[in-house]
Parts: structure tokens; C-alpha cells; sequence
């Protein structure tokens, strides 16, 4: 147990930043008894389970209709999957045999039962068939709560409680967020999990660290950073004051202030609009305040929709899904990214091949050129739903021209159907590509010809230019998106796009960076697409710069020779912005 500070590093599940007191939550569901019962209570048995599985089917319905009214048909999905899970007749029909033949209570016989299912489930090496057992296992813990007349609390807990336990299912996190809970440490459960998308959608910080809860005391200090994938029990003055800070200028309360913003896109000084837009993986709270702003959508993620249904969905799903987009986003624009998948999300998949680099494999547009029906089912999707004309298709990981023709070409295909069966959509739907690997920043010029806009990956960028995975703790102090070499490809992609007439924005986490911001503008960056909390911040920030000033800092920018000394020059830049003096442009 830990009794003093200490500093632990895990997995960043979902972003943010959340100080308080540890609540540890055990399962709530008492010891399972095996009890022998006499012939006359098997129908009294049978008949207790058939209500307990009545009372959780009624439950999950529940949390379905509020998952979907925060969040969207991809998280309701999750809950449709716990529904057949709880009303699987085989299953039950299994469990009533046992109750009538063995004579044992049914706590007991559908308790062994789910385990005797979900047991080999969890030893898997298929990540679908582990997180179909956490789905069993969260049907399971609502069936058996109900058969002991367990009653689960809805109380709101004490402020600034932070939960700690070994994972959360779904429905739990819904509960939990309802009480105000600010924030989860677990043990188990992956980025794309379910917890994850969850948690993602509804703003919650949550940091995973192998075998944590049980170390972690009731009601100790503790900090958690759901961006950097650390936790802190027991954390000193230094840490808290700190991570106060942080959270101040990184919180989500942040997105609220975005009500306040009077000019949308902000302009400079001097008069330049420069377009703020979000990046976005699911419909949640952010999206009411975002699309009354007419705040576009720069990056809509849709392999998230794969990921909450644990599959690619049907062209009517994803149908439904993409126009409610498009009408809560009516009066400006939402840029779709078709499906972004390799074989570190879809590694379960047997047509998927294995990889001993997924970086550099079978990931982006390529598997997407090849499994033709599936891409084409989303882009017959992504169309029909374009009759508000305000989607755009973003291809991602483009790396070469024969890329890019390829996916016009079926997508030239599925219009041509589309027109065949007198279905509507936007016949003039931008096609636009991501720009994440050296190829196609060296190819900038001949991909603007035949691309409607360009968006910069500033993250995949990074990390192929410079040969360092940001996760990986040996190479991450070489990973640094101000290193001149990724600076130099992002302005010549820029410049491409200028010379034909294609905007061009930024969608990496540099994006949102501030030191970042008066660069951006001098290099002629048209949007750039950030976290939605950065968004108050980064208004603000514009209206302070001039952007004809800007245009020297880029040279001077551009002649250094080192990361660090770029970020030198930005901070100096900075500090005379923040004072409102002169600045003087060091070559």
C-alpha cells in the first residue's frame, strides 16, 4: 500500500486533469454462495433470474437512450451489445437447466456459468474476444446485483473524487460521471476500449496503471493526468500547484468559455481572419456549445464508430450517424476522415494481416484501396448524408499521387450509383488528403493539383520525419514538432497548396500550441484544427497578433537549425506579445 508521494507512470486513456481524494470501488455484487436447494425453490430460482435479467435489460435500455442523447449512435451501440449479451436465450435456457438439475441456487449456477464463459475470453490474444468478456462480465455484475437485491447508489459523491478500481464498464462511467465523479484510475483496459471511448466522449480524465487500485488507500491525495498517462498519490504543495495550473489552461471547463468568444473566426491585428476549428472523435458534451459558435469541425475521426461497435457498421448506421452530424454543424463545415485503422486497433481481425511495424504497414488509405466494399460503403454513407452541403471527405495517410487517384476513382464510382438510384447528395463534396509522412510533403505540389485541401498530421508527421515514437520513453525527447525539418516540409506544403489555390490546415497537437500560433499565421497556414479546449485560448490569442510581422519571424524561424532553438525564438516572441512591445526579429 502506498503510504507516501509517489510519482507512477501508465497509459493515457482519456485527457485531462483531475486532483482530489481516492474512492477505491470494489465490485459491489457480495460473495458468490453455493447453496443446495430443495426441488419445490428451483421455480422460485428460475423465476428470481428471469426477473433480475428483466430489471438489467430495463437498466440498459436506460443508459442506452442517454448515451445516445449525449453522445450518439456509435456509443449507443456499445449498450446494444450488453442488451444481446443479457437476453441471450441459449445462454439462459443453459443457466435454468443447471438451477433444475443441479439443484443450487441461481446466483451461484449463473455466476459459474459467466465466468466458465468468460474465462478463456480473458486470456485471449484477440483483443475483440477480451473486451467481449468485459462486456459479459458488465452484464453479469447488474444480473447478479439484482438476484442478491443489491442497490446501487445514486448519490453524488463528495467533490473531487477520483475513482479508483481495476476497470469500468460503460454503464458504470455513465453512472459515475452523473455523480460527479472527475476522474478514474484503473488497471486494466486499453485506449480503445470501451471505458476509453466512454470516458473520451464525456470529457473524463483517466490514466491506466497495471495493478494500481489495489496499492492506492481510500481517500488519499491523488492527481491524475489523463495527457501525460501519470498519477501521483500523495502529491506535495509543488504538485498540486501545479497541475492546478495545467488544468486550468488545459481543462475542459475551457470549452465553456468558447460561449464567450463576440468574433468567430477571430482576426489580427491587422485584420487577417485566421479559422479555428475543432478536432472531434464522438458526438458529446462539446458538440451543443461548438455548433452554436458555427465553430467548424476540422477533423472528425469516424474509426472511433468502428471501434464502438467492435466492427465496420452498416451504410445506414453510419448514415444516421454522419447527418446528425451534418445537421448540428449546419451554418459552417465538418470535415469526415474516412476510417484511419492498422493492425494496432484491428489486430483481432483475422483479414487483418499481422505486423511487426503497423506504423509502416497496412494502415490509412491503404487497407481501404483494398477492402473496396467497406470504403465505399462509407463513402455512400458519407454522401447520402451530404444533402446539407457542409461535409467534406478527408483521405488519411495519403503517402503518394496513385493513392489519391485510386480513392477519387471510387469515390467517382459511388457517386455514379448514387445518381443510378436518384439518391441526393452534394455533387460537389470537397475531397481533401492528410499529410502525415515525408512523401507527401515532398509531393506536396502534384497532390494540390488533384486534392481539394490539404491538412497537415503534424503528429505522424513528426514521427516518421524525425524516426521517433513519442511513446516510446528512449526516443521521446527526439520527437519535437518545432524540429526545422518537420517545419520546413509543413511550410512547403503549405506553399503547394497556395500555388493552386487549395487551403491548407494543421490537425496535429502543435496546432494548439501557442508558441505555435504567430508562426502558423506567418507561414500562411488557412486553419488550424485543435483540441476543443484549446480553442477560448487560442481566439484570444490571434487578435494580439500582427500577421504581417509574423511573415519575418518565419525566416528567422527557418534558419535555425535545431528544435531548440526554434522554440528560443518562439518563447523570446512570446514575452514581447504577452508585454506588448517591439519585438526585433533575431536571424
Amino acid at each position: 500500500m502506498i503510504t507516501k508521494r509517489k510519482l507512477v507512470k501508465g497509459s493515457a486513456i482519456s485527457g485531462g486533469i483531475a486532483l482530489g481524494h481516492a474512492r477505491v470501488m470494489t465490485r459491489g455484487v457480495p460473495d458468490i454462495v453455493e447453496l443446495v436447494i430443495p426441488a419445490t425453490r428451483v421455480r422460485g430460482e428460475i423465476k428470481a433470474l428471469e426477473e433480475a435479467v428483466e430489471q438489467t435489460v430495463e437498466e440498459l435500455g436506460t443508459l442506452r437512450d442517454t448515451a445516445g442523447k449525449k453522445m450518439g449512435l456509435a456509443v449507443t451501440k456499445i449498450f446494444d451489445a450488453q442488451l444481446m449479451i443479457a437476453t441471450d436465450k441459449e445462454f439462459l435456457k443453459h443457466v435454468k437447466q443447471e438451477i433444475a438439475e443441479q439443484k443450487r441456487n441461481a446466483r451461484s449456477v449463473y455466476h459459474s456459468l459467466v465466468q466458465a464463459t468468460t474465462l478463456p475470453l480473458l486470456g485471449s490474444r484477440d483483443i475483440y474476444m477480451r473486451q467481449m468478456a468485459k462486456d459479459i462480465e458488465a452484464v453479469s455484475s447488474r444480473v447478479l446485483s439484482h438476484l442478491s437485491g443489491y442497490q446501487k447508489s445514486d448519490l453524488r459523491f463528495p467533490p473531487n473524487t477520483i475513482l479508483v478500481g481495476d476497470y469500468f464498464s460503460p454503464g458504470e462511467i455513465l453512472s459515475y460521471r452523473q455523480r460527479k465523479a472527475v476522474g478514474l484510475l484503473v488497471s486494466e483496459g486499453g485506449r480503445n476500449s470501451h471505458m476509453a471511448l466512454i470516458a473520451r466522449a464525456l470529457m473524463l480524465p483517466v490514466v491506466m496503471v497495471r495493478g494500481i487500485w489495489t496499492s492506492v488507500p481510500n481517500h488519499a491525495k491523488i492527481i491524475i493526468d489523463g495527457t501525460e498517462g501519470t498519477a501521483i498519490i500523495y502529491p506535495d504543495e509543488h504538485d498540486w500547484s501545479e497541475h492546478q495550473k495545467k488544468k486550468k489552461r488545459h481543462g475542459p471547463a475551457l470549452i465553456t468559455r468558447i460561449k464567450k468568444l463576440t468574433q468567430i473566426p477571430p482576426v489580427t491585428k491587422d485584420g487577417q481572419s485566421v479559422q479555428i476549428a475543432a478536432n472531434l472523435s464522438l458526438l458529446g458534451p462539446a458538440n451543443e456549445i461548438l455548433s452554436a459558435k458555427k465553430i467548424p469541425v476540422g477533423l472528425y475521426r469516424t474509426e472511433y464508430l468502428y471501434l464502438a461497435h467492435d466492427d465496420f457498421p452498416d451504410e445506414d448506421t453510419q448514415y444516421r450517424y454522419y447527418r446528425r452530424i451534418a445537421e448540428q454543424y449546419i451554418g459552417t463545415s465538418v470535415v469526415i476522415r474516412t476510417f484511419d485503422l492498422g493492425y494496432d486497433k484491428l489486430a483481432s481481425r483475422n483479414f487483418w494481416p499481422k505486423e511487426d511495424n503497423p506504423a509502416l504497414g497496412w494502415r490509412g488509405i491503404r487497407p481501404m484501396l483494398e477492402l473496396t466494399q467497406i470504403f465505399k460503403t462509407q463513402i455512400r454513407a458519407i454522401l447520402r448524408a451530404s444533402t446539407q452541403r457542409n461535409l467534406k471527405i478527408m483521405l488519411p495517410m495519403i503517402s503518394e499521387t496513385r493513392e489519391l487517384l485510386r480513392a477519387r476513382k471510387l469515390i467517382s464510382q459511388v457517386k455514379f450509383s448514387l445518381r443510378k438510384e436518384n439518391i441526393p447528395f452534394d455533387a460537389d463534396i470537397e475531397t481533401g488528403i492528410m499529410v502525415e509522412v515525408p512523401s507527401a510533403a515532398l509531393a506536396a505540389d502534384d497532390l494540390a493539383r488533384k486534392a481539394d485541401f490539404l491538412s497537415i498530421g503534424t503528429n505522424d508527421l513528426t514521427q516518421y520525419t524525425l524516426a521517433a515514437d513519442r511513446m516510446n520513453s528512449k526516443v521521446a525527447h527526439i520527437y519535437n514538432s518545432f524540429h526545422p525539418s518537420v517545419l520546413r516540409l509543413i511550410q512547403q506544403t503549405v506553399d503547394a497548396g497556395h500555388r493552386f489555390n487549395k487551403p491548407v490546415s494543421i490537425c496535429g497537437e502543435v496546432a494548439g500550441d501557442p508558441l505555435a500560433l504567430p508562426l502558423f499565421i506567418g507561414m500562411g497556414v488557412d486553419t488550424l484544427s485543435i483540441n476543443p479546449n484549446r480553442i477560448f485560448d487560442m481566439c484570444r490569442l490571434v487578435g494580439k497578433i500582427d500577421s504581417h510581422l509574423v511573415r519575418h519571424l518565419v525566416g528567422s524561424v527557418m534558419s535555425s537549425s535545431t528544435a531548440q532553438e526554434v522554440t528560443k525564438k518562439l518563447e523570446e516572441y512570446s514575452r514581447a506579445l504577452g508585454k506588448r512591445r517591439t519585438f526585433t526579429i533575431r536571424k
